[in-house]
């Protein structure tokens, strides 16, 4: 019987993971700017507040559980009996469940100092939407962990999708009905399609759990019966030790600063910071590194403990960091020269003096992702620990600069997130090369891209202060400055020799049939 697991699988698994996550990011990138436009500033910055509330609660109500989704998923759908996995997996589905219900009362109780702290969100009673938001969220999120561990990704992205388009008919509906959408019912947009994509899942996995057992009727597992499996003190372990590290990695992330930014920051940077972060968030769904992580790293793994080659690993998790430079690059040349425009052109006018503001957090992107594949390779030398460790130290590190940023200027704290990501990197690379594991970036990683990013920032800046005039066209100008950017950024990577030859033969191995 082939594996579930094999290349072939893999391979239909990221294709039609692409083409879904491509049509959810459609419809994403739409909705988030629909939002800006018809939300009145002082709305958006409530949104932006709450939304970062919610996904707060969907880390903490995590429980850490998603690793463990990871990591037994595949071992029960390959070693076990179905009704092993069923079980395993709607026994996680009610602790989460439990979980957000939990966090949903707490929100409940402390509303009015909820409210104190986040002077645009004038909601004065508790919300029914955000509760239903909060536990939407968790669940959808837990769902897709589990579709992605047994590479479900066929009905998953369909979905995503779905949902996305859902959003956005809701959008259309509040438009079209006082050409306004209200903080209220800005929350009822997102929870909406969120519960029926929970109710989707649900009925989408009972049905294929029931026809996997009926399939193994005829092969009867007996070593599910003579072991009792999973190991739940096990799971318990390797959930807290994650469950640590994302708490401790919470203060850099978006749905964290968005509420610091909320509670420090006047309205009209709050509701700009908040956008630019949906921005960012949209972008990194779909960077190479984010958007196949779920898949990379169990074949990562699996290829570390049958070579034991630590020079192989880092050379291919330095290609993953290259493919996300190759994106995330040019955004940022593009943002840096041409802003101003391109926020104008996305908001409808709103938030172009704080353009710089999408840089940065771009940048931060780009530094934090490295985190990532950090995170990946102490996963596969099964020195997770090591993430503890960091995120403590750079925790600490952040603390020390809010601590200077807000003595100085309160608009600092938005570079918070790149201190904390910093000294991660820098802790985590150091003790890898202290324990005998010697990771060192290699120059033609940045050689290349950087320099065609920066070549095209510079041609593209002057040509657009060549072209300014008194009214210009923003949709023409930041169409024509996007088109520069990506003409001259890959023509510098090829002309630097930026990509060879054995790596585009190793995409092409996975992408393509044997």
């Amino acid at each position: 019987m082939n594996s579930p697991y094999s290349k072939e699988n893999v391979r239909k698994g990221i294709l039609h993971y692409l083409l879904g996550r491509g049509l959810a990011g459609v419809a994403g990138f739409a909705t988030v700017i629909l939002l800006v436009r018809f939300m009145d500033v002082q709305s958006y910055a409530g949104f932006t507040a709450l939304t970062g509330l919610i996904a707060l609660s969907g880390i903490l109500a995590g429980l850490g559980l998603d690793r463990a989704i990871s990591r037994y998923v595949p071992e029960a759908r390959l070693e076990r009996s179905a009704k092993e996995l069923g079980q395993f997996v709607w026994r996680i589905t009610v602790v989460k469940l439990c979980a957000a219900l939990l966090v949903s009362s707490v929100f409940y109780w402390l509303w009015k100092p909820i409210l104190t702290l986040f002077s645009d969100v004038h909601l004065i009673h508790f919300p029914l939407a955000l509760a239903c938001f909060v536990i939407a969220e968790t669940l959808f999120q837990h769902f897709s962990a589990v579709f992605q561990a047994l590479l479900k990704q066929k009905a998953l992205t369909r979905i995503l999708t779905v949902q996305w388009a859902g959003r956005l008919a809701m959008i259309m509906w509040a438009i079209f009905a006082d050409n306004a959408i209200s903080l209220q019912e800005s929350l009822w947009i997102m929870a909406f399609p969120e519960i029926l994509g929970v109710l989707v899942f649900v009925l989408v996995l009972t049905r294929y759990l029931s026809q996997l057992n009926a399939a193994q009727q005829a092969e009867i597992n007996t070593k599910s019966k003579l072991q009792n499996w999973p190991d739940w003190k096990a799971i318990a372990r390797m959930a807290s030790h994650n469950y640590g590290f994302t708490l401790l990695a919470a203060p850099p992330q978006g749905y964290f600063m968005k509420m610091l930014a909320a509670i420090f920051l006047p309205t009209q940077m709050v509701a700009a910071y908040g956008f630019f972060i949906s921005i960012a968030e949209r972008v990194r769904q779909y960077i190479p590194l984010h958007l196949l992580y779920s898949l990379i790293e169990p074949v990562m793994i699996g290829h570390y403990v049958q070579n034991r080659s630590f020079q192989t690993l880092n050379q291919r998790c330095q290609l993953l960091y290259k493919s996300n430079l190759i994106i995330l690059i040019p955004l940022l040349a593009w943002i840096i020269a041409a802003g101003g425009f391109i926020v104008a052109s996305l908001t409808g006018g709103k938030f172009q003096e704080y353009s710089w503001l999408l840089a940065l957090v771009l940048l931060q992107l780009t530094v934090g992702s490295h985190v990532v594949l950090l995170q990946l390779i102490l996963n596969s030398l099964g020195k997770s620990e090591l993430l503890v460790k960091a995120g403590f130290y750079a925790l600490i590190g952040m603390g020390l600069y809010l601590i200077t940023a807000t003595n100085i200027d309160m608009r600092l704290l938005v570079a918070a997130p790149l201190a904390f990501s910093l000294v991660c990197n820098t802790y985590i690379i150091q003790t890898l090369n202290r324990d005998g594991y010697p990771y060192k970036l290699s120059t033609q990683l940045f050689l290349g891209t950087t320099a065609a990013g920066a070549v095209a920032c510079l041609l593209v800046t002057l040509a657009m202060h060549q072209s300014l005039t008194t009214s210009p066209n923003t949709y023409l100008l930041t169409m024509v400055s996007g088109a520069l950017i990506a003409l001259i950024y890959f023509a510098c990577l090829y002309f630097f020799k930026a990509i060879h030859a054995d790596e585009m033969l190793l995409v092409k191995s996975i992408l393509t049939k044997s």
